[in-house]
C-alpha cells in the first residue's frame, strides 16, 4: 500500500534536493523515499546489533571497559608513531 506524506522543508534544502534529483534524472520524491527506506533499514540493523550485543554481554562475552580503553590507547599510540 502506498501513502502520501506532506513534509515541511527549508527552501534552501528543497533547492538542493531539486538540483540533486535533476542531475540524476530522478524525481525528488523518489530520492526521499529511497532515503527514508535507507534510514529504516539502518535503524533495523542497529536495533538488531543492540539486541545481539546485549545477549553477548548477558552470556559473559563482554570486554571490560578498562581493557577497551587500553586497547584504544595502544592503537592510537601506534598510529601516532607510524605517522
Amino acid at each position: 500500500m502506498t501513502v502520501h506524506v506532506t513534509i515541511e522543508m527549508d527552501e534552501a534544502v528543497k533547492a538542493k534536493l531539486d538540483a540533486f534529483s535533476s542531475a540524476r534524472g530522478r524525481a525528488a520524491g523518489e530520492l526521499l523515499v529511497e532515503a527514508a527506506e535507507l534510514i529504516a533499514r539502518e535503524h533495523d540493523a542497529l536495533e538488531a546489533a543492540i539486541v545481539e550485543a546485549e545477549a553477548s554481554l548477558a552470556a559473559g562475552k563482554g570486554i571490560p571497559h578498562e581493557e577497551v580503553v587500553a586497547r584504544l590507547h595502544a592503537r592510537r599510540a601506534r598510529w601516532t608513531h607510524a605517522a
